[in-house]
């Protein structure tokens, strides 16, 4: 057998490895997913359901937000960072990229709007301190 077919199969196994171990933990934003709630400048409290997919579902409280109290976007991370791409089929507002940096530490999640969002209402939600809820 030779020498260069062994290192193929070593190089394609441990490829193959890395990419388990990012699939197992649920791609680069499973470390921040789950739910969370916080208080909205004394409005009440807002909810966000985060997926390791990026999916991103918040919950705003009533009576403020009660006609629409339900935001739901699908960002990817990159890193740290998730990225919601131009999309004005799921909301009007979404007419360019927004972007939004994740920090853990203890059980807070720090959620810190980089740029702009034409979607107002969704970087009020999503930007500020979370606890696991």
């Amino acid at each position: 057998m030779p020498v260069g077919y062994r290192g193929a199969t070593v190089a394609s196994s441990l490829a193959m490895l890395g990419l388990l171990g990012v699939t197992a933990c649920g791609g680069p934003g499973g470390k921040y997913a789950g739910n969370y709630k916080r208080e909205l400048s004394h409005e009440g409290e807002v909810q966000m359901k985060l997926a390791s997919d990026g999916t991103v579902e918040l919950t705003l409280p009533s009576p403020r937000w009660a006609d629409n109290p339900s935001m739901k976007g699908k960002g990817s991370f990159k890193g740290d960072t998730l990225v919601f791409p131009p999309d004005t089929s799921s909301s009007k507002c979404a007419t360019q990229e927004a972007r939004y940096v994740f920090a853990q530490q203890g059980g807070e999640l720090s959620v810190v709007g980089i740029g702009m969002d034409n979607c107002g209402a969704r970087r009020a939600a999503l930007s500020g301190a979370w606890k696991k809820g």
